[in-house]
């Protein structure tokens, strides 16, 4: 079977991989994972000013929401922080503006609001932005596929986030044949296992 397309993360093992395996195969990176590196540079940019100034704002959780699903007290609870580290602020809005990269309705306009993000990265003079600039310029083809295909690997991140719960579950692997069972036991969808369910009850 030919592979057209494959949706991964922005680890370069994994797209190198994929142009290996793969040569003619259109490489799509996986917008979760875009935006997750974003969130990751723009807690780092809060981590580390407040190790720096002894001051710490219990803010991680309301920094990785998007503003528009932020409540106004949540939207207060933020400003403590931002008027203390204006960097933080700046970051957070350049991270919007990157989450508005999928709000697009063409590649054409993804593209354009792309370019705008990386310019304000680079011109934020923060470095971590500045990092995640570089990221977005060389990947720019490979995040804008997106918009080809609306290709997304959510399935299989959550495929192996219930494989990594019964592995927790699991306590140590032992039984490597019972362990299969189980993991095979998980993908069966809720319909099957409620009729497994009723006629082991009938």
């Amino acid at each position: 079977m030919l592979v057209k397309e494959v949706c991964t993360d922005m680890d370069n093992f994994y797209i190198y991989t994929a142009k290996e395996c793969f040569p003619n195969a259109r490489i799509t990176i996986d917008y979760f994972h875009v935006i997750a590196w974003g969130l990751q540079q723009m807690q780092s940019v809060r981590t580390i000013l407040q190790t720096i100034h002894s001051k710490k704002f219990e803010v991680k959780q309301l920094l990785q929401k998007p503003i528009h699903k932020l409540t106004e007290d949540e939207f207060n609870k933020l400003q403590p922080c931002f008027n203390t580290f204006p960097e933080v602020k700046r970051a957070w809005k350049i991270i919007h503006q990157l989450r508005k990269v999928y709000y697009q309705k063409n590649w054409k306009k993804a593209e354009s609001q792309l370019r705008k993000v990386i310019w304000l990265c680079e011109q934020s003079g923060i470095s971590e932005m500045l990092s995640l600039a570089k990221t977005l310029r060389r990947r720019k083809a490979h995040i804008l596929n997106y918009y080809i295909s609306k290709a997304t690997n959510a399935k299989t991140e959550a495929l192996h986030s219930r494989f990594e719960t019964v592995k927790r579950q699991h306590c140590g692997i032992r039984n490597i044949e019972r362990f299969a069972k189980r993991l095979m036991f998980s993908l069966l969808p809720f319909s099957v296992l409620s009729d497994i369910f009723a006629q082991t009850v009938y």
